[in-house]
């Protein structure tokens, strides 16, 4: 297992296309899989077709808001316009899909992705070790059912919603022959080496708790069977007080998600949390994750401080997963969009903090409009303001 990062900012795309593939070429890794991570303000067309001319191997492409991490031996940096993580495992076995949500339902088009991705792979009937994921927001737990469908409920997936730079529509994902708006994407990871994953996100619990009594999927009307907003509002020391009759709450409510108690046979309590958005006319909240009927619900507070912290603490986690003498060759991270503009400038002691514990090891990752993963009870779930990592071992 080797893993090789580049990474390159630039306003010209073909000079940053340039930059970042002498980066790979000038190393000798051969890869058996890329992940690409891309700021929109590029055109996917052309990282694609760059990648695809420069190497014949399984490629996923992602967009994420504003640019995306990356780190190896010769530096890091926090932003970038594209962030490629380059891995050979000449004893493994990788393939991607993808499929349209807008020619079939979510749920379909995540099936259909992954059967593709598995054959592809090679090795179809086989487990994989690690499924990784790019999604169109919105469906998230639609398309999380429709992998389960096929590969079933105990493989882990992880990954991240893509993104764009302001919330408009312009997220792109796909693979080295598809791309869209639309499209789910997903590549399934026979890798021949150990993995270690982490999921979890900079929030703590509060004592403040409410119930959801009267919820639509994404949109809560009522808590404590009072109007949602109402209610919320007060049990996060009157963040949207605004905005009670309507609007935009994003960055009002990043500090103060709904966190899901999720317990696990260890004795550890993690949280699922979801990130309030709007506020209707009506007074409902509608959310970025899904909150099922009658459940309990706790106010989680979050600071700038902790959320520039946790991703070190998550990676160390992950890494420490790995079995005892397997080290760690590269590593793919999920950072949700929200937190890093939330974090605004700091984002880059994030970073910081993330090399000064693991040194030169290649880094990659993605700042997401929602992630999924893992936690310790086995289950995955897509959620709000979460941090993940992924470590490949030697």
């Amino acid at each position: 297992m080797r893993v090789q990062t580049a990474f390159a900012k630039n306003k010209d795309t073909k000079r940053l296309l340039d930059d970042a593939l002498q980066q790979l070429t000038s190393s000798d890794i051969n890869p058996s899989a890329i992940f690409a991570f891309f700021n929109t303000d590029h055109p996917l067309p052309s990282i694609q077709s760059s990648l695809t001319e420069t190497y014949d191997c399984p490629i996923l492409l992602a967009s994420s808001c504003l640019g995306a991490l990356g780190s190896n031996a010769t530096g890091h940096d926090s932003l970038n316009d594209l962030v490629v993580f380059a891995l050979e495992d000449p004893d493994g076995h990788y393939g991607v899909g993808s499929d349209s949500i807008s020619l079939k339902n979510p749920r379909e088009a995540a099936s259909s992705a992954i059967m593709a991705a598995l054959e592809n792979s090679g090795v179809s009937f086989e487990s994989p070790a690690l499924v990784w994921c790019a999604m169109p927001p919105g469906n998230e737990e639609e398309m999380l059912a429709g992998f389960a469908d096929v590969i079933g409920p105990n493989i882990p997936v992880f990954g991240g919603s893509a993104a764009d730079n302001d919330v408009t529509g312009q997220w792109q994902q796909g693979t080295h022959i598809d791309i869209g708006d639309d499209r789910v994407v997903v590549a399934v990871l026979h890798t021949s080496t150990p993995i270690g994953m982490s999921y979890s996100s900079g929030y703590r619990p509060t004592k403040k708790e409410c119930i959801a009594t009267d919820v639509e999927g994404r949109i809560l009307n009522q808590l404590d069977d009072e109007q949602a907003a109402i209610i919320y509002n007060q049990l996060s020391d009157n963040s949207i007080a605004s905005s009670l009759t309507g609007g935009n709450v994003l960055a009002s409510t990043t500090l103060y998600p709904l966190g899901q108690e999720i317990e696990s046979s260890l004795g550890i309590t993690e949280y699922l949390l979801s990130h309030p958005d709007s506020v209707t006319e009506d007074g409902a909240l509608t959310l970025f994750s899904e909150i099922s009927p009658n459940t309990r619900l706790v106010v989680m507070e979050g600071s700038v401080d902790g959320l520039i912290s946790r991703a070190e603490k998550v990676v160390v986690n992950a890494i420490g997963l790995l079995p005892e003498g397997s080290e760690p060759k590269g590593i793919l991270i999920i950072y949700c969009a929200g937190c890093m503009l939330t974090v605004s400038d700091s984002i880059s002691t994030m970073l910081d903090k993330v090399r000064n514990s693991i040194g030169d090891i290649p880094v990659a990752g993605a700042y997401t409009f929602g992630e999924q993963g893992r936690f310790l009870d086995g289950v995955n779930r897509h959620g709000n303001l979460m941090i993940s990592a992924v470590v490949f071992g030697s």
